[in-house]
């Protein structure tokens, strides 16, 4: 790519990365979609893995024993603190074979087991490749059991949005239904973009922004979260001649999101879907024992930003010219279900942003191969919540958080990292919205008492998803000294319901958190 080509793309994403990720366009009259929070909360000393363990035929180990793990990080030995086997994260037994997941409002159900979300990427991928993963995701399917052993979501990325298809389910017959359903679009971002310019620059943009939407609307789920990205992937963006300043927003921009996506414990599984009759057959994994896993100065976006950089960086793989795309997904998802997780204090106190710290998993057995998480970048700060960070502008905080609040407002997915109810209040002139007081942050005062103060916002949408119109306020809730805690948490917003109205979404965003819960009234 030219270099004037290349800064004028940049200059188009460090707008984005300055605002901590650019989704989509803005919907009036909402902001611009994006999402800023990163909660890798390294500076708790704590860092949490989750490890798939195979032999030389590439065969899933389960039965291993923490003595048989050495954790490195840049090259230094880290004593595990806390060490699960496999079977600690088993699904529960389904009841007379009835499925025990069929939404979102199920997933408390299912403790530490991990969750499948399927996504089709329209965005990024030829219309004739596109209709040959369908086909295969469709195979894949039906060669399943009608309940699905993981609750399993299809969402699409496609010009305009990242759409939600099916909610959380194990019920096979939901899947299918919704993917027959679904008629793709045609990628006119791609034809009219390419892989280079503004155009190519915006969609890895979107596609980098759906996959933190993933990691922000399932914090609240504890377990694995295994995304099977199906497409080909965005196009890369190189650092190679470009200025500081844009060096550094993308530098934030990738490090947020990596750090967002690590800490919810998001798996990215990328499979290309481009039909290839060689015999060739790609996997890249990461914890390869070479000299680019094992230096200290290792940066998987050191160069360039490419969005399937995040597969491995995340302890996902990279599956391309193959022609069994039914069966790629099945192994992932196996292995996706079977995994170590243990956690470790680093022993380096240094905690420059910057500095990528490199993590290597050696196994007692040198037949075996432990796929992890290639390393983290250390957490600053305030970098779970750019939008309280005092160190920004305040008027940068203030778009931080319109950001924040827009992306869960226009999403389909349910939001989870707080759950939250609503109902109206008894004379109807305000909806009540409760909150578990225990997954609120409180802040104490000098008198004894503490508070906590939340973002919420109301949407309404008529029958076609136009916003007919929208509200926000900041609410504070205050827990006076010596008073046990209550067993929920209300705040108050005024009830306003333009007429046309059919859909209500609430969103719920803690400030100090940044953790974000939505609710949604049919009217």
């Amino acid at each position: 790519m030219p270099a004037c080509s290349s800064r004028l793309s940049f200059r188009r994403l460090v707008v984005a990365a300055s605002l901590s990720l650019l989704a989509f366009p803005a919907a009036a009259p909402l902001a611009a979609q994006a999402n800023s929070s990163a909660v890798f909360r390294v500076n708790t000393r704590i860092v949490v893995l989750d490890v798939v363990v195979k032999d030389k035929k590439g065969h899933i180990v389960t039965n291993l024993k923490k003595e048989d793990f050495t954790v490195l990080e840049d090259k230094q030995p880290q004593k595990i603190r806390t060490f699960e086997l496999p079977a600690a994260h088993v699904m529960p037994a389904a009841t007379a074979g009835k499925a025990i997941v069929t939404s979102a409002a199920d997933l408390p159900k299912i403790g530490d087991a991990p969750i499948t979300l399927l996504v089709l990427d329209e965005l990024n991928t030829q219309f004739a490749d596109m209709a040959y993963a369908r086909h295969e995701l469709e195979k894949y399917l039906l060669a399943q059991p009608e309940v699905l052993k993981q609750p399993t979501a299809l969402l699409v990325a496609s010009n305009t949005k990242f759409q939600l298809l099916r909610d959380y389910t194990q019920n096979r017959a939901d899947v299918l239904s919704a993917l027959k359903k679904h008629f793709p679009e045609y990628p006119w971002k791609l034809a009219q973009s390419g892989k280079s310019g503004p155009g190519a620059t915006e969609r890895i943009a979107q596609s980098m922004a759906s996959l933190l939407q993933i990691a922000e609307a399932t914090r609240g789920t504890p377990g694995r979260k295994n995304v099977i990205w199906v497409g080909v992937n965005a196009p890369g963006v190189n650092l190679v001649g470009a200025d500081d300043a844009t060096i550094k927003a993308m530098g934030d921009l990738t490090r947020r999101l990596t750090q967002t996506l690590l800490a919810d414990r998001v798996t990215l599984n990328y499979i290309n879907p481009t039909a290839n009759d060689s015999a060739t057959v790609g996997v890249m994994v990461p914890g390869d024992d070479d000299d680019s896993s094992t230096m200290v100065d290792y940066d998987p976006f050191g160069a360039d930003v490419d969005f399937n950089q995040f597969a491995p960086a995340t302890g996902g793989q990279i599956l391309y010219s193959r022609n069994d795309i039914n069966n790629e997904i099945a192994s992932t998802v196996d292995e996706g279900a079977n995994y170590y997780t243990l956690s470790y204090s680093p022993t380096n106190p240094n905690e420059d942003a910057v500095k990528y710290r490199k993590i290597v998993i050696k196994l007692s057995d040198p037949n075996l191969t432990a796929v992890t998480r290639e390393g983290y970048y250390p957490e600053t700060a305030n970098a779970n919540n750019a939008a309280a960070d005092v160190t920004l502008p305040a008027d940068q905080r203030k778009r931080l958080l319109q950001l924040d609040l827009s992306q869960a407002a226009l999403s389909t997915m349910a939001y989870n990292g707080l759950a939250i109810t609503v109902k109206k209040s008894d004379d109807q002139k305000t909806w009540l919205i409760s909150v578990p007081p225990s997954q609120l942050s409180w802040t104490p005062q000098p008198n004894g008492s503490s508070f906590a103060e939340v973002t919420g916002m109301s949407v309404a949408f008529d029958g076609k998803n136009k916003i007919l119109a929208h509200s926000a306020r900041e609410l504070q809730s205050e827990r006076k000294a010596n008073q046990p805690s209550p067993e929920t948490v209300i705040f108050q917003i005024p009830v306003d319901i333009p007429k046309g109205s059919r859909r209500l979404r609430f969103v719920i965003r803690d400030a100090v958190s940044a953790r974000i819960g939505t609710a949604e009234l049919a009217q």
